[in-house]
């Protein structure tokens, strides 16, 4: 007996037996993808140990701790730390999802592309910044702004000023 996938069977019955077999394990994988999917929660804190943050599957966030020593930290500074870290701990969370779909559907199926046209575009590492030795050697890092114009006086009104206006009248003499 020739079945529709190319292969010889000889006895219905095993190849029945066969189709159960893969279909449990298919099965099997799919429940171990959906835990693993589940409990893909990732929790990182910054190299400096001020900020931790722990994230779901999706990306949101789900706890976040400061140490003590982060109240020294200026508030922009701080803010900056907790966005980095929480991006971080977003892409490794990512990394696993698409780890774990790829498992179950293969790195290039329909799935898994998917998922990755989902995801935000990863951060690209910006070099750090070059210090600005402006203010080490008294140097203005920019120039200060130029004085607001001053207003010019208004003409002052004579005796002979009848108010005419002259803006309409014809200087070239073709009236």
């Amino acid at each position: 007996m020739t079945v529709p996938f190319g292969g010889n069977v000889r006895d219905p019955q095993e190849w029945m037996r066969d189709q159960e077999r893969r279909s449990a394990a298919l099965l099997a994988k799919a429940e171990q993808a959906k835990a693993d999917l589940e409990n893909n929660v990732v929790t990182l804190s910054s190299p400096d140990r001020l900020v931790t943050v722990t994230v779901n599957p999706g990306g949101g966030l789900t706890s976040l701790s400061l140490s003590p020593q982060a109240q020294e930290r200026p508030p922009a500074q701080l803010a900056s730390l907790i966005m980095s870290t929480y991006r971080k701990a977003t892409t490794r969370a990512a990394d696993r999802t698409l780890e774990i779909m790829a498992g179950l559907t293969g790195e290039d199926s329909d799935a898994v592309d998917f998922i990755k046209s989902t995801l935000p575009p990863r951060e690209e590492q910006q070099p750090a910044p070059e210090p600005d030795d402006s203010a080490r050697f008294g140097v203005p890092s920019e120039p200060p702004p130029a004085p607001p114009a001053k207003p010019r006086p208004s003409r002052p009104v004579s005796d002979d000023d009848d108010g005419e206006d002259f803006q309409h009248v014809d200087w070239t003499g073709r009236s």
